[in-house]
């Protein structure tokens, strides 16, 4: 086993800044195109939002096979099941405990590991600039994800690690099946 090296929390970082979707000019628009809302706190606009997202959407893409194509056209959620394509996977929880460098081996799925799959190449996604979208999770999405793929994870679409997702949604358009009619423990 190789040793290994606890990081150095108290280094210096940088993170690149981002736009917040929530910001000034987002309220202003919402506003002028939908007056109703002007009697409504920020806060509780924002409160609607993720509200709507954590029950409607993230819960639909978790619980069907097919995930979520999200309104206005801007693209497909889904979650994918492939095998690791990285050489070591550290668990590094363990490995700082130990000293040890230990590695997850995912002995529950079968080495497949759970992602959650962004694209917006579909015909029917036709934006301008689709390029510069990009989707990034939030923290309670990508744990509700770790913790329901051990359970569901043959329900999931299997891509190949080195496969494009477009070259998957080019494929015929899936319905959105609930789990109950596909999953099978034994399979």
């Amino acid at each position: 086993m190789d040793n290994f090296r606890k990081p150095d929390l108290n280094k210096p970082r940088y993170r690149e800044p981002r736009k917040n979707i929530h910001d000034n000019d987002f309220f202003k628009a919402l506003i002028e195109k939908y007056p109703k809302f002007k009697s409504y706190k920020k806060k509780e606009l924002i409160d609607i939002i993720r509200k709507f997202n954590r029950e409607k959407v993230i819960d639909t893409i978790i619980n069907t096979r097919a995930g979520v194509d999200l309104s206005q056209g801007i693209g497909c959620l889904f979650i994918g099941s492939c095998k690791i394509t990285k050489a070591d996977n550290i668990d590094f929880g363990k490995s700082i405990k130990y000293g040890q460098k230990i590695l997850h081996k995912n002995w529950v799925t079968d080495g497949e590991v759970g992602k959650i799959f962004y694209t917006n190449v579909k015909a029917k996604y036709k934006i301008e600039d689709n390029g510069l979208w990009m989707f990034k999770p939030e923290r309670l999405f990508k744990r509700l994800v770790a913790e329901k793929f051990p359970e569901m994870w043959k329900t999931y679409v299997q891509i190949d690690g080195r496969q494009y997702v477009s070259s998957f949604h080019k494929q015929k358009s899936r319905p959105n099946i609930p789990i109950s009619e596909t999953y099978n423990e034994f399979e």
